[in-house]
């Protein structure tokens, strides 16, 4: 028996799909609320979100969006078999309406273990000839309009927890051309100045990112700037940058990759504690205070660092009650293994208690995702907002 196509769901130009990154579904799924709002999981990789004008804009800085897709149309399979024949033709019926005149190609991708171990190059191979005409021939060299289709099973490969079920689903749209692709981001050691403690750019961006979800920030603020890695992103990202650090090297080292890094977002770096960054910049509306705060020399199970950290969230409540905290914590390794729990260690003390002491700060944890560093380390990413 043939699945029947759930004509209709998911189709249509004013919705898309967005592929994420294979490394961290959940941060992924994240990024796409920060960023857009209300989304509906069909993957722990897909997300189908309802277009709105001004949607590209706001993914363009993506740190995990993959690919766009709109024109969207999908098949749950569960336990049925579907072959090759079957989905080729339901992907010429959806052509007929939604696929533009011109020359196409078909690029087949796996997720997990795929769907009914369905082929991908016959899959391409059988669409392409069913679709084929004079008004759409096959071009795979440099098409006008490219069909993706995704075989999503279960098992997809990632190092990080995820609790959204893999149901086996086949999806089809058309690539959105206009979206820019993969962050790739440049090289920590490709800049002016360097330091082997440097963050991950692509976790820099994933932060500014997560602090979007109370809006666009009026600033991005970082007291804790070490070589900017941060500061560099929201810098790229068009947003005025405000940072600093008690350590004057890192200031100096700060305003010379700022200056490297070229970003269209204006900056001002200075040397302050964390604690008093509400005296150097005085009040604003709508901060975004995105931190990779120092941890001392045992990370997770040490409150090294701690008193600092809390510091800079009172002094960020201080300068902006209505700003949006996003930072990362070290916590045991555990946390990869499942959902976090009130007795994950994080710098030193039960999560419960630390999240009671960032209230005690005037903000509320909004969620809170493990990240791998490497075998011995994980942090946390926490996104917090105002307490009232």
């Amino acid at each position: 028996m043939k699945p029947r196509v759930p004509c209709g769901v998911g189709m249509g130009t004013r919705s898309l799909v967005l592929l994420g990154s294979g490394w961290h579904p959940p941060l992924f799924r994240e990024e796409c609320k920060a960023l857009l709002g209300p989304i509906e999981t069909l993957h722990p990789r897909l997300t189908f979100v309802t277009q709105l004008d001004s949607i590209l804009d706001r993914i363009s800085g993506a740190s995990l969006v993959d690919e766009v897709l709109h024109s969207t149309s999908r098949l749950w399979v569960y336990e049925r078999e579907v072959s090759s024949e079957d989905i080729a033709t339901y992907v010429d019926e959806w052509a007929e309406s939604f696929l533009p005149i011109g020359t196409f190609a078909v690029r087949a991708r796996k997720l997990g273990k795929g769907v009914c171990d369905l082929s991908r190059r016959d899959l391409e191979s059988k669409i392409g000839a069913k679709i084929s005409s004079d008004q759409r021939p096959v071009d795979l060299e440099d098409p006008d309009s490219e069909i993706v289709v995704i075989l999503a099973g279960p098992g997809d490969s990632s190092e990080h927890w995820d609790d959204v079920q893999q149901n086996p689903l086949i999806l089809w749209g058309v690539r959105d051309t206009s979206f820019s692709g993969t962050y790739t981001g440049t090289s920590p050691t490709e800049r002016p100045f360097f330091k082997p403690v440097t963050l991950d750019p692509r976790l820099a961006r994933l932060m500014v990112s997560l602090s979007f979800s109370r809006g666009p920030p009026s600033a991005v603020v970082d007291p804790f700037c070490g070589t900017g890695g941060i500061a560099i992103e929201a810098s790229i990202l068009g947003l005025e940058t405000l940072a600093s650090d008690l350590d004057s090297r890192m200031v100096e080292g700060t305003i010379s990759n700022l200056d490297w890094a070229k970003g269209t977002g204006s900056y001002r770096v200075e040397r302050c504690s964390a604690d008093g960054i509400h005296e150097v910049w005085g009040s604003h509306k709508g901060c975004s205070f995105v931190f990779d705060p120092p941890y001392g020399r045992n990370a997770w199970s040490s409150e090294d660092g701690l008193e600092v950290f809390l510091g800079a969230l009172s002094s960020a409540r201080k300068m902006s009650p209505d700003g949006t905290i996003c930072t990362m914590l070290p916590s045991n390794p555990d946390a990869l293994d499942g959902p976090v729990s009130d007795q994950l260690q994080v710098m030193g003390m039960d999560w419960v208690d630390l999240r009671h002491r960032i209230m005690e700060s005037g903000w509320n944890v909004r969620s809170s995702i493990p990240v791998r560093v490497h075998k011995s380390l994980s942090r946390l990413v926490v996104l917090c907002h105002p307490s009232d």
